[in-house]
């Protein structure tokens, strides 16, 4: 949302804009260019943790999966899983006119909005590189799960169970790791997912947090590796 810098609230300054370009292999597109705010310029009051599983819970999953008859592994990713989460405190940052192009300047008539080689904007919704995008994106993500029977085990960190479904996933900031036994289960988790969020999914489980797993149900073990490192 573009405003006249005098119309920030009293306390609040503008951050930058950093406009990275990165290759991520193992999205479906992995050339990705995108702009992010200037993290360390926000100065956020609240809480900005997230509880996420850790290794050995990943490990302890991967376990329950082969040892369990006709456990299965899937993974999901969501997309774009930091971006749009609503604020109840915007933000705000500038972007030098030099870096906009002059169609969206005309566009978007910013001529009128530029101060001191500025255009000033104010950040309503989640976004990269805000400190707080990954607590809210997650708040969100938990409160939408429970509407769908999935809650957050009490004393381990990033592990969700269904109340009825036999589904276990663990979740680290956007990637699920799935154990279900029967597909139909794991399908109740994928549709409500696509209600509200864009994902990817793997139903060979494959590839979960750098991690390349190799599955063997005859004979009920999974092999971990890290190619490459």
């Amino acid at each position: 949302h573009l405003i006249h810098p005098r119309d920030m609230p009293p306390g609040k300054k503008p951050t930058y804009i950093r406009i990275c370009s990165n290759y991520r292999e193992q999205k479906a597109d992995p050339y990705r260019v995108r702009c992010t705010v200037g993290g360390n310029l926000i100065d956020f009051p609240g809480d900005k943790s997230t509880r996420t599983a850790d290794l050995v819970t990943v490990k302890c999953l991967a376990n329950s999966i082969i040892s369990t008859p006709g456990g299965r592994a899937a993974s999901i990713d969501i997309k774009d899983f930091y971006l749009n989460t609503p604020m109840a405190e915007f933000e705000y940052m500038r972007i030098r006119v030099d870096d906009i192009p002059p169609d969206i300047m005309r566009r978007y008539n910013l001529d009128a909005k530029i101060h001191n080689g500025y255009v000033y904007v104010e950040i309503r919704k989640g976004m990269y590189g805000l400190p707080q995008a990954g607590r809210l994106a997650n708040d969100r993500l938990v409160k939408f799960l429970a509407q769908h029977g999935y809650y957050q085990t009490p004393h381990t960190h990033g592990l969700f169970k269904h109340e009825s479904r036999p589904v276990t996933f663990s979740l680290v900031v956007d990637d699920f790791g799935i154990k279900y036994v029967g597909k139909e289960n794991a399908q109740h988790l994928i549709d409500a997912l696509q209600t509200q969020y864009t994902i990817m999914t793997d139903w060979t489980g494959t590839l979960y947090c750098g991690l390349t797993l190799n599955w063997d149900y005859s004979n009920r073990t999974v092999d971990m590796s890290m190619p490459g490192y």
